[in-house]
């Protein structure tokens, strides 16, 4: 085994106190490179790196925190923080680090880990069911929200519903949404098989402080007919101008057949979504398209 390498600081050598006004941490290899520059050169630094960085010295440590990683973060999230005045460096650090803009924030968006991060509240008829692949409609679409998955949820013959909560102040984003207010793009793919008709509902909700409701929409669809059963759905809404005090987002989903069979005839869902986006400046607006059909 090696040797464990150690380092003892010399208690006699004494200790070199910052200087504003002096050049340390300004110099390297004899050569002076302004402020400035070196703020632009970290901000193309990893941000795990940029950690380390802070322990240089104290200029550069201030640099970081006051311009560095503000910077750092304007350029992952594609836009100016200018108008949030005050954030601790350690929210821009956690921004950089999770990407918070223009990620799904919904976890097991499809059943690929069964049931994990959803809270059941009515198992009707025979309960909830992962469907890997799903059975009576055609496969999923290939597109990136499903990550490769091809599962969905599936009903059954009375109300089967459930909801994930995102609680945005564990991820460090009151912040950005009180300074920034980017819009919310809510959405899910449904569908109901051909032999069955079934209902689909989606209601996402925006809360404030002690759950006060700040925002809602409720989708609802009776998968009925040949125009609609067998075909993949998907429906979206947008979220803008919801103001000050956003701290979780309820998404709950439910469905059933129609026709109260035995078994696991009802709606299908897969591939939720809730994601931050900047740079949008329509009103709050609902559509339904983008239908998959099985030739």
């Amino acid at each position: 085994m090696g040797a464990m390498l150690t380092y003892n600081r010399n208690n006699d050598s004494p200790r070199v106190p910052h200087e504003e006004n002096g050049d340390n941490g300004l110099v390297m290899c004899d050569k002076y490179i302004p402020e400035e520059l070196i703020i632009e050169i970290l901000c193309y630094v990893d941000y795990k790196s940029l950690l380390n960085c802070q322990l240089v010295c104290k200029r550069w440590q201030n640099l970081l925190q006051d311009y560095v990683w503000r910077k750092k973060t304007e350029i992952s999230i594609g836009h100016s923080l200018q108008s949030v005045k005050i954030m601790p460096w350690n929210v821009y650090y956690k921004i950089c680090k999770r990407k918070p803009i223009g990620t799904n924030l919904l976890k097991n968006n499809s059943g690929q880990n069964n049931f994990s991060h959803w809270i059941v509240n009515q198992q009707g008829g025979d309960h909830w069911k992962v469907e890997n692949p799903p059975e009576g409609v055609p496969p999923l679409p290939e597109i990136p929200i499903f990550e490769g998955n091809n599962c969905c949820f599936v009903t059954s013959y009375s109300i089967c519903s459930k909801k994930q909560i995102i609680n945005l102040t564990d991820e460090d984003l009151s912040f950005i949404l009180d300074g920034l207010q980017p819009s919310i793009v809510v959405g899910e793919w449904y569908s109901g098989r051909w032999d069955c008709p079934s209902i689909y509902e989606c209601i996402i909700t925006l809360l404030g402080e002690n759950d006060k409701v700040l925002d809602m929409y409720q989708f609802r669809e009776h998968i009925m007919g040949d125009e609609k059963q067998n075909v993949w759905h998907y429906f979206e809404h947008e979220f803008v101008d919801y103001g000050l005090g956003l701290r979780a987002i309820s998404f709950a989903h439910s469905g059933s057949d129609a026709l109260f069979w035995a078994g696991h005839y009802g709606s299908k869902m897969a591939g939720a979504s809730v994601i931050m986006k900047f740079k949008s400046n329509k009103r709050n607006t609902s559509m339904k398209n983008n239908t998959l059909n099985e030739d």
